[in-house]
């Protein structure tokens, strides 16, 4: 995400820009109220002066376009590389967890000069927020571990709790078993990118998966 010109850019491509056909432009399936504002945005960054990154209107416009990046990020379900039109940074935001109001980040580091961009992605500090929890690197070591763990709990507690069906009605106590899981597939797909509960989501599709792998040879 980015502002060239008075024009908002998503994915290099002008947000609303008019198609050569004369269609309408490209809005990615965005709210209207979220287009108009990066619009409006894109307008406002185009009129601040080159070298004015203190001036108060300057950091404003900082503040809203990172604002607007994480709602952006919300409403794509996607991460958004967000590049500041005051000071050139550029911030890498993975994909932040649906909220209905992102809380406001934290300002970006100020040196004075606005001449281009960084030459590495900025990750912003600051208080913990779903944005900066978002930016942060991945737990891989404590992830995998909770996610370990919750496949061995499902593991055993599916087994327990099939095998008498599998015992009594043979296949037909393996289907019974996969609808009732099939059951908890959407509920649990909608925490995948939750930061802390996506853990044990894998978790619990390892353990079931490998549950009905044993289940399916007891049945068969």
């Amino acid at each position: 995400m980015a502002a060239v010109r008075g024009r908002a850019l998503v994915a290099g491509v002008p947000l609303g820009e008019p198609e050569a056909d004369g269609g309408p432009g490209r809005t990615w399936g965005l709210p209207p109220d979220l287009v108009d504002a990066l619009q409006e945005w894109a307008r406002i960054a185009a009129a601040v002066p080159a070298g004015m990154a203190a001036d108060p209107t300057a950091d404003t416009v900082s503040r809203r376009g990172r604002q607007l990046a994480a709602r952006l990020s919300v409403e794509l379900a996607a991460p958004v590389d967000y590049r500041d039109p005051i000071t050139g940074h550029r911030v890498a935001l993975r994909a932040v967890t649906r909220t209905p109001h992102p809380p406001p980040v934290p300002p970006l580091p100020r040196n004075g000069h606005a001449t281009g961009p960084a030459p590495h992605p900025v990750v912003e500090g600051g208080e913990p927020s779903a944005v900066t929890a978002a930016a942060e690197p991945t737990p891989w070591g404590v992830g995998l571990t909770l996610a370990v763990l919750v496949a061995g709990v499902v593991l055993l507690a599916n087994l327990a709790l099939a095998a008498p069906l599998i015992t009594g009605l043979g296949p037909l106590g393996l289907l019974v078993d996969a609808a009732v899981v099939a059951g908890l597939v959407p509920a649990l797909w909608l925490n995948r990118h939750v930061p802390t509960w996506r853990w044990a989501v894998y978790g619990t599709f390892a353990g079931t998966g490998i549950a009905l792998v044993f289940l399916a040879v007891a049945a068969f």
